[in-house]
């Protein structure tokens, strides 16, 4: 075999190559450019196989025929192709129509041998519409990018040499001197048309990312800043703006999906939202089926929104959802005038986009969570702050306070006949100690954010501790019973144990106003010391029980005119228990009563000094000239459940 045949034997397999890949896709998806494009190699092929056979069989007539109609044809499908690539100048289009109907009456009516001239007839209308034809891919390839733009280029490469081997082939029939030298040259200008056709309409998948990188790169490179744009807004208009440009498409749009609505909204040219509740829109059924989609005739495939594609003069639609995992977040949809002749690669890129996209959506969702994280913080920082703040300065001119008005009450309390203003002396102390409560409660509040509850560590009975609390507690509406038989003996912070019983007592004598016993329970197992206080109160709702132990939370089915308090009492109280290494929690029944169990270690975790290092001091009190006096225990706090 001599290298030219060798040559001629490649050529024809990858143009055989070519055929099929684009068969295959027409027999897939029968979209017009598709089938065009498979008819135009149909037609080269047909050429090229008739040929050979007059070449090794010297049969003419009738094949003859055939071929010079598949020549004619050729120019005609060029232009088709370039038809569905961009729309052509309608008289062109019935030029070329009118053409080739000529061209083919001619070959069956005019006998045969037939002249040089009537031969060269389809050649050379082939090599000017070939020119036009090239310069339209070209065109497009320039309006467009990555790999529809290079695939173009290869095009429009292919479309030429095959002219220029139509141009060589006329000089060798005109000058048969030259004809050996043309047909070698020829061979090769056919072989490299035919990579050049196969790279634009068959490229491995190897090459398409190769041809996909640099815009890829480039998009990612982008991609990187674009979660740091001011808003969504700003992000979805950048979004849309890459995918139009990376696609060559007229226009691209995002629908984020709004879960509250439970619909779609998409931004207008004019910066409006708009809702889509239509489900025949194409965006729409891309994000409800989770899938890509292309319609190249938008306008058949949605007549409910028909209107809307004319006016904007869209042909042709590409969908892709936007998804993090099985999180729907939106769709990309590019719109067209044309069908691209590439579609299947477009909509690949289009779903590629959207999956980055995706990327971009969530990292600006996660970047927003963690301000709006961070603001809280920051809020629960200055508030921490501020009632640290305000409670050390309430403090100073409280304790003042309550020093007088107790001085003030016992001197009347000695002198029989001073004025009868003890009631609202004991109104003063009462509420004043109810003042220094709160105080209290916000500056164990602070503590707690800060893990600076705990003092020192000491041997603590709880059984002890428990029974104290209930007899200073105790009243005949609300008996507190204590069962407890053994002691419970463990290292323990007593004021921040005893603090937290009174509160669950507190608690339990409050939310039952209707009064009832308080049972208070007692009991050790081999490492922790339980305690237990049952009310027959007005309950706990079953959805409030999660956030019970939350700052500043109260049931929902507490009236606040009828129980005051801040929500601040079983945030301490498991603040507390937690320094211990303890746990709490809570079980009830609206209606029936509630049940408070605490877990403590009866020993620490870590050594008692470790508690002692941890424990920020306690501010100094103002000095007070004269005798102090102890202010009476404090009136039971404002329950916190």
């Amino acid at each position: 075999m001599s290298a030219d045949d060798f040559v001629w034997l490649v050529t024809q397999a990858v143009f055989v190559a070519v055929f099929l890949d684009v068969s295959v896709k027409a027999v897939r998806q029968p979209r017009q450019a598709s089938i065009d494009i498979a008819l135009f190699f149909g037609a080269i092929l047909a050429v090229i196989a008739i040929s050979d056979i007059e070449r090794l069989t010297g049969i003419a007539a009738n094949l003859q025929t055939v071929s010079y109609v598949a020549l004619s044809a050729l120019p005609y499908l060029a232009l088709r192709i370039t038809d569905d690539l961009a729309a052509q100048q309608p008289w062109l289009m019935r030029l070329a129509s009118g053409v080739l109907t000529v061209l083919i009456v001619a070959a069956v009516l005019v006998p045969q041998p037939w002249p040089l001239w009537f031969q060269l007839l389809p050649v050379l209308w082939f090599v000017i519409i070939g020119g036009h034809v090239t310069l339209e891919f070209l065109r497009r390839a320039d309006r467009t990018s990555g790999v529809t733009a290079r695939r173009m280029r290869a095009a429009a490469v292919g479309s030429a040499l095959v002219g220029l081997v139509f141009v060589l082939a006329v000089v060798g029939v005109m000058l048969p001197v030259t004809t050996v030298a043309v047909s070698v040259l020829n061979r090769v200008l056919a072989l490299a048309a035919g990579i050049a056709y196969f790279l634009a309409f068959a490229p491995p998948s190897v090459l398409r990312r190769a041809w996909q990188e640099p815009e890829l790169r480039a998009f990612l490179g982008r991609a990187a800043s674009l979660p740091r744009l001011p808003d969504i807004a700003a992000i979805r208009k950048e979004l849309e703006a890459g995918a139009a440009a990376a696609t060559g498409a007229t226009a691209a749009s995002i629908g984020l999906w709004d879960a509250r609505r439970e619909r779609l909204v998409y931004v207008t040219h004019s910066g409006e939202l708009f809702e889509s509740e239509s489900p025949s829109l194409i965006g729409n059924r891309a994000f409800n089926e989770q899938r890509r989609l292309f319609s190249g005739n938008a306008a058949r495939d949605d007549p409910d929104n028909a209107e809307v594609y004319r006016s904007r003069e869209v042909g042709t639609v590409l969908a892709a959802p936007i998804s993090a995992g099985d999180k729907r977040i939106g769709v990309l949809t590019v719109y067209a005038s044309r069908a691209p002749i590439f579609a299947d690669d477009d909509l690949r890129l289009v779903q590629l986009l959207a999956d980055q996209a995706a990327v971009i959506l969530e990292s600006r969702a996660l970047i927003d969570e963690a301000s709006r994280v961070q603001a809280r913080e920051e809020a629960t920082r200055l508030k921490d702050d501020f009632l640290s703040a305000a409670a050390h300065d309430l403090r100073s001119p409280l304790t003042t306070l309550l020093l007088h008005a107790e001085m003030m009450k016992r001197g009347i309390s000695s002198r029989p006949d001073a004025p009868p203003e003890e009631r609202r002396i004991d109104a003063i102390v009462r509420e004043g100690n109810r003042l220094k409560s709160l105080v209290g409660d916000f500056l164990d509040a602070a503590r707690a954010e800060r893990g600076n509850l705990l003092g020192r560590l000491e041997r603590v009975d709880l059984v002890g501790l428990v029974r104290e609390s209930a007899d200073r507690l105790s009243t005949t509406r609300h008996p507190v019973r204590v069962e407890a038989d053994d002691p419970v003996i463990g290292q323990f912070a007593a004021d921040r144990v005893r603090q937290v019983v009174d509160n669950l007592i507190e608690n339990a004598i409050k939310y039952s106003p209707d009064g009832g016993e308080v049972v208070a329970r007692v009991r050790t197992d081999a490492a922790e010391g339980h305690i237990e206080v049952s009310d027959a109160g007005i309950g706990i709702p079953a959805d409030d029980l999660a956030h019970l132990f939350d700052r500043f939370h109260r049931g929902t089915n507490v009236d606040d005119r009828r129980f005051q308090g801040l929500g601040l009492g079983l945030y301490i109280c498991r603040a507390i228990v937690e320094d211990h290494g303890g746990r709490i929690s809570a079980e009830s029944t609206v209606g029936v009563g509630s049940t408070f169990r605490v877990a403590l270690p009866l020993e620490p975790a870590e050594p008692a000094t470790a508690e002692v290092d941890r424990a920020a001091p306690e501010p100094a009190e103002p000095a007070v000239e004269g005798p102090v006096v102890m202010a009476p225990d404090p009136a039971p706090r404002a329950a916190d459940a």
